[in-house]
């Protein structure tokens, strides 16, 4: 028997990434930019390392926040390094 809270936690959702306390610590401009990143992996999911710098830093322009801002969400989430 499974409870609703572990169901819950094994579903897979769209926007996973909102429910992190990193992410929720964002102001809300890197949020909308964090979410537009992460739009623009799903729609081409094959060519996100080869376009990651660029799609950042347009993003960034589009929204008025700093690239360095969304880096540093990515390597708080991941632990890797851009």
């Amino acid at each position: 028997m499974m409870t609703l809270n572990q169901l819950r936690l094994t579903i897979k959702e769209k926007d996973e990434h909102k429910r992190s306390l990193t992410y929720k610590k964002l102001s809300p401009r890197v949020k909308k930019a964090v979410d537009d990143v992460f739009g623009m992996m799903s729609k081409a999911p094959q060519k996100v390392l080869t376009m990651f710098p660029k799609i950042m830093k347009d993003i960034a322009k589009k929204h008025q926040v700093q690239p360095k801002d969304i880096e540093t969400y990515f390597a708080k989430e991941t632990g890797l390094t851009i």
